[in-house]
């Protein structure tokens, strides 16, 4: 039996500015099964039976199932065997969760703080037999903070606990997006009851899910910095700034004594200290601004594929009697955003610093369905979109607002952020809906608290607000919230919390694209022939199309049993329940045109050849019509918050599959291309650098690897345009499959381009066929087998190195890169590859970059090469 103090903390008192978090030591039990109220929890000793060990931050469903209380969800059909909230009720997830603590003696001009960054759904807190909370705490998104100072025992540990309800309607899960739609009159996350990428979860993600964590200050704090740069002109990536740039600053500082307070508010960054002497009355709250500051020669800040994204130290304190009371320490980068609806499509276009952006982009839902969030699995994640060369994400309104952790990796790697808040059309209202409970002109009034909603959009606004990659906020997903909620957030919110970024009722609005299809919305959302991309005209700026996207067999496997395996789909058709319980999405007959689909192996190893070439297709298609049709396209979706089977550029695993590397190789920000339809190779640049004298290159093999025909022109290619270049012939020697390798370089490669975005690094290649989609061919090509090698760096825990490859007579296939632990077999993830998925044709080499993070010694790592031409081939050292 575990005592339920068998974890105790000694905390550390935090310096002002800096926090400690509490996140062991906790244990949870059901709170009927408490037979006695939260004073006395938190001041007497506990019996211990029954209790279980917590996870902190997490949810009740994560501490059940940490203790091997059911299965893992994630596997087969396990999910079906958790009982769900709607069936046994709100009391079966309601529970306390309790932690016991020390701390020093604090000293006496110290007030300490304990903080609470998400707790999921409703909570009572005590700590020392005292209620922390005067009011019940209500709400996903609404940071609170406790004084307790006062509370604190000096010469015993501290008991704090905290009873936590799931939310009031957490509605039936019968299928409907959103179940019957009941969940979006709370103020939480609208997909825990299912929709069609996500099985139902079954607390509803109750819990405290966010940080805990222990601060301090003096008698005066410093709260929500507010840093607004401005960029005047039009600016470059490429050259150093000499014009200036400006950051204004504000701050929220309060007295929180009944005694007046005296001292000087100061701000210091890039080497500049700007001070303010202030008097504060008692318990008087005051924003306070900084005169603007004048940055010289500043370093900007771009987006992912158009220049660098360096960041700026901010220390706002204020200080008193030589100490300081308070202090908040945080980055931001210095760029400005401007928008405006392009004059010859009507599609919202952006432009940064001044330069107009192409913006490519996917959708993002959450890290994890049931909240598992760390930083390091949001850097992969933000450096897996990075890797795919696109420039947003949006952060979609039927999930969540997303942590700080995730925010910061966004402007580690330039990725710019289209912010929805917690709403979704097909919850609050869009249309007519048979599965849900209420009518829709009910659902349009939700959430049932609209005060509680404006006040947590207030609360989250100021937490996120500073960073540079941050780009818009959008109300909710393809329609608007309540009303009045949209105008309070339209007149009053946004205009005084973050007026410098534009803000959209909802994904469509008319304000940010214009509905090109009727009423049709966004989408399509399902597999499309290649050249369909290039002559669907869609919406300008389209926030969600997508496609397919299953991942790789070892994830499969890790996903549903043998048996179920065996029942994948034929054409398209899913008859398996375990396959349709993971909403298999299908791909039609597009698997049969490369052969037989015999087993689990080859349905994903045809489904990877797909995923790159629909991927590929997608992003050309809508770079071929660069600002005449198009300002930008968000896919639909880029990752799984679980074991999907849809929509995906890496799976929950974080294993990647060929649909990352299709859309990293569309949406290169040089990039010559083939064009299905009018069969021309043209040449995109999506970057704000001329590139001028390139060599562009075109060649035809056939399977044999004989160059069948070859042209080779001089080009140029301006900033931000597309343009043709040539006519490709169909070969009539040919019978079927044959390859078009594409190639840009410097005419002089002596010479190099002052640009900020490097040429290709490898070539872009097509299979093709003379025979109307029959690539059968592809399996009698010539055994091929690449020379493999590998050089590889640890220091501590992460590995870097490079991976070559050679193919010296015949055309090696579509080469899958991947690293293993080499005594069992299982794979090591995350990796992040330069690239994957690679073909040689004779003669070709090609390096990419890998890195990873495992506690392996470097004798366990094997990196290996599946291919289509030959058996698995084990690199060697290089």
């Amino acid at each position: 039996m575990l005592s339920l103090f068998a974890q105790e903390n000694t905390l550390t008192i935090p310096e002002p500015g800096e926090k400690t978090l509490l996140t062991s030591g906790w244990m949870a039990r059901r709170a009927s099964e408490i037979k006695t109220d939260g004073n006395l929890l938190s001041s007497t000793p506990l019996e211990t039976t029954g209790w279980m060990p917590a996870r902190v931050p997490g949810t009740v469903l994560t501490t059940l199932l940490g203790n091997g209380l059911y299965p893992a969800p994630e596997f087969g059909m396990n999910n079906n065997l958790i009982p769900d909230i709607y069936e046994v009720g709100n009391d079966f997830y309601t529970y306390w969760f309790v932690c016991r603590f020390e701390t020093p003696e604090v000293p006496d001009d110290r007030i300490v703080w304990l903080n609470f960054r998400g707790i999921n759904y409703k909570a009572e807190l005590f700590m020392n037999g005292k209620r922390l909370n005067n009011t019940t705490h209500e709400g996903m998104f609404l940071r609170k903070s406790f004084n307790i100072t006062e509370l604190l025992r000096k010469e015993d540990a501290n008991v704090l606990a905290v009873l936590v309800y799931p939310p009031d309607y957490p509605g039936n899960p019968n299928g409907g997006q959103g179940g019957d739609g009941q969940i979006a009159r709370n103020n939480t996350m609208q997909y825990t009851p299912g929709w069609d990428w996500v099985q139902p979860i079954r607390d509803r993600n109750t819990g405290i899910w966010d940080e805990v964590s222990v601060t301090t200050s003096g008698a005066v704090t410093v709260r929500s910095p507010y840093v607004v740069t401005k960029v005047p002109g039009v600016r470059s990536p490429e050259k150093k700034m000499q014009e200036d740039a400006f950051v204004k600053t504000s701050v929220e500082v309060e007295n929180i004594t009944d005694t007046p307070r005296k001292g000087v508010l100061v701000c210091e960054t890039n080497g500049i200290r700007l001070t303010q002497p202030l008097t504060l009355s008692p318990n008087e709250k005051r924003e306070v601004r900084f005169d603007p500051l004048k940055i010289k020669n500043p370093r900007l800040w771009w987006p992912n594929g158009v220049g660098e994204q360096p960041l700026y130290d901010m220390h706002i304190y204020f200080e008193a009697d030589n100490r300081i009371s308070d202090s908040k320490q945080f980055k931001y980068g210095i760029r400005e955003i401007t928008t405006d609806k392009c004059p010859d499509n009507g599609g919202r276009r952006f432009f940064v610093n001044g330069q107009k952006i192409y913006m490519t982009g996917g959708n993002y839902i959450s890290s994890d369905w049931l909240l598992r969030l760390s930083p390091e699995r949001y850097r992969d994640e933000v450096r897996f979109h990075a890797e795919m060369n696109l420039r947003m994400i949006r952060v979609w309104g039927g999930a969540l607002l997303e942590r700080p952790e995730f925010y910061n990796a966004c402007d580690e790697y330039g990725i710019l952020v289209f912010q929805d808040l917690w709403g979704s059309g097909d919850c609050n209202g869009a249309w007519e809906d048979p599965m849900k409970m209420d009518s829709r002109e009910r659902r349009w009034e939700y959430p049932d608290n609209h005060d509680l909603f404006i006040a947590s959009v207030k609360d989250q606004v100021k937490m996120i607000r500073n960073h540079p990659s941050l780009c818009l906020w959008c109300g909710a997903n393809e329609w608007p919230l309540a009303k009045n909620i949209d105008k309070q957030l339209k007149e009053k919110v946004f205009p005084e919390l973050d007026p410098e970024r534009l803000f959209v009722s909802y994904s469509t609005d008319s304000l940010f694209t214009r509905n090109l299809l009727g009423d049709n919305g966004d989408g399509p959302y399902g597999i499309q022939e290649p050249e369909w991309f290039f002559t669907f005209r869609s919406h300008p700026f389209n926030p969600e199309a997508g496609s397919v996207g299953s991942p790789e067999v070892e994830s499969m496997r890790e996903m549903m049993t043998e048996k179920d395996l065996n029942g994948f789909p034929r054409k398209g058709f899913t008859r398996n329940a375990t396959w349709r319980y993971h909403r298999d999405l299908g791909y039609q007959d597009h698997l049969e045109r490369y052969g037989e689909v015999k087993d689990i192996e080859t349905y994903c190893k045809y489904a990877q050849v797909v995923n790159y070439d629909q991927y590929r297709s997608f992003m050309e298609g809508w770079g071929s019509h660069l600002w005449d049709w198009y300002t930008g396209i968000l896919i639909w979706k880029t990752q799984n918050p679980w074991t999907s089977l849809r929509g995906q550029m890496y799976d929950w695993f974080l294993d990647v599959n060929a649909s990352l590397y299709g859309t990293r190789k569309g949406c290169e920000p040089l990039h010559p291309f083939y064009n299905p339809v009018t069969r021309q190779v043209e040449l995109l640049n999506t970057s704000l650098s001329d590139y001028p004298d390139l060599i562009v290159n075109a060649r035809i093999y056939d399977t044999s690897g004989k160059i069948r025909w070859e042209k080779e022109i001089k080009s140029d290619a301006k900033a931000n345009t597309v343009a043709p270049l040539f006519d490709v012939p169909v070969p009539e020697e040919i019978q079927g499959v044959y390859f078009l390798r594409l190639s840009v370089q410097p005419a002089d490669p002596a010479r190099p381009f002052n640009v900020a975005v490097a040429l290709p690094d490898a070539p872009n290649i097509y299979w093709l066929t003379t025979l109307p989609k029959d690539y059968s061919g592809l399996s009698r090509l010539p055994e091929a087998k690449p020379e493999v090698k590998v050089s590889l760096q640890r220091e501590g825990t992460t590995y870097s190195g490079m991976v070559s490859l050679h193919s010296k007579t015949n055309i090696s296939f579509f080469n899958r890169i991947k690293v293993l632990d080499k005594e069992t077999g299982k794979r090591i993830l995350p990796v992040h590859y330069s690239d994957n998925y690679i073909t040689l044709m004779p003669g070709d080499y090609c390096t990419l970059t890998i890195s990873f993070t495992s506690s392996l010694p470097a004798d366990r790592i094997q990196i290996v090469a599946d291919s289509w031409t030959a058996d698995r081939i084990v690199a060697t050292a290089d």
